[in-house]
């Protein structure tokens, strides 16, 4: 994702990043979302969208939702090691996100780690909307 492209901003402290965004929609701020954590992970250029991975998380609020959802695409990479850059919404609610997500699994011929991501932090992960506008923050623990 070439820099003037990015749609998040990040802020970075010794053991955490942070990364900031905000869409127009529900389903943009979560693709977004996706997005950065996996162009934190890797360079997206290098990555193909070959294979599809179905994604579906649920929250008991919006803040639980956004950690829910991050969880579950950083458990791709971490588990399957599935680098994921297209995101397809299919439904989004207040409690619940169900999608398809297109990538490539880590190849290391091909791909650099940029960020060892371990954990989502849930207490700095947010998910709000204020008038027409989605905000939405997700902690990230190195």
């Amino acid at each position: 994702m070439a820099d003037e492209e990015k749609k998040y901003r990040v802020l970075r402290r010794s053991s955490e990043l942070t990364v900031r965004l905000a869409g127009d929609s529900l389903p943009r701020v979560l693709a977004d979302a996706g997005a950065a954590l996996f162009d934190l992970l890797v360079d997206l250029d290098t990555v193909e969208a070959r294979e599809s991975v179905a994604v579906e998380a649920e929250g008991v609020d919006h803040d639980d939702l956004m950690v829910n959802w991050i969880r579950e695409l950083l458990y791709e990479y971490q588990a399957s090691g599935y680098i994921l850059k297209e995101f397809a919404i299919h439904e989004a609610g207040d409690f619940f996100v169900r999608a398809e997500a297109r990538g490539e699994k880590f190849d290391p011929d091909r791909h650099e780690e940029r960020e060892a991501i371990g954990a989502v932090d849930e207490r700095s992960s947010h998910l709000g909307k204020m008038g027409d506008q989605w905000t939405a923050q997700v902690g990230f623990e190195l």
